[in-house]
């Protein structure tokens, strides 16, 4: 059970921004003049992952979650092949290997890819094979980033992203938010 409880706890880091800035503070300061509000707190409830079997290696420190891997989070929901979970002799997330039609939902973002790897050190998730991020803007219209390789840089404040090789970037005609909050 402890095994799980920390999964789940690593896969919430990860996938979602669990801190009290949604993204936007900058861009309400700039408009409204003053400090940005605190977005609203995100209602708890369990995580829920399933999948068809998984095994824990004792020796390795390391969880593996295959077939239909389910994911469902309050912030997000992922799905894919198999699921990789390593961990450090104390227990803590080392890194998450996620492979096979791997998808991420969140609100009004998705993201696909073959395989998806997140660092913890680095604070790093990279999306390697046919990698995509979309994102809805204010009017419903898609925007896409995509390229062989996404790499995000996900601790707090270091809002940054590399797409390589083949970056393709689809912004919608009439569109006046650009990339802006894709990540």
């Amino acid at each position: 059970m402890k095994k799980v409880l920390i999964l789940a706890m690593a896969l919430v880091a990860v996938f979602a921004r669990a801190n009290d800035d949604d993204g936007m503070a900058a861009s309400r300061e700039a408009l409204l003049g003053g400090p940005a509000k605190a977005a609203p707190a995100v209602a708890l409830r369990d995580t829920r992952i399933t999948a068809d079997h998984m095994e824990y290696n004792y020796k390795e420190s390391v969880a593996i979650l295959t077939d239909n891997v389910k994911v469902d989070d309050v912030r997000f929901k992922l799905t894919a092949d198999q699921l990789f979970v390593f961990l450090e002799s104390t227990n803590t997330l080392e890194r998450l290997v996620v492979r096979g039609n791997v998808k991420v939902e969140n609100d009004d973002r998705r993201a696909s890819c073959d395989k998806a790897v997140y660092i913890k050190a680095e604070e790093r998730l990279v999306m390697a094979g046919n990698a995509k991020l979309q994102s809805l803007d204010a009017n419903g219209k898609a925007r896409t980033v995509a390229g062989d390789k996404i790499t995000i840089w996900t601790k707090k404040g270091d809002q940054r992203m590399e797409v390589y090789p083949n970056p393709e970037l689809i912004i919608p005609a009439g569109s006046t938010e650009g990339i802006k909050d894709m990540m």
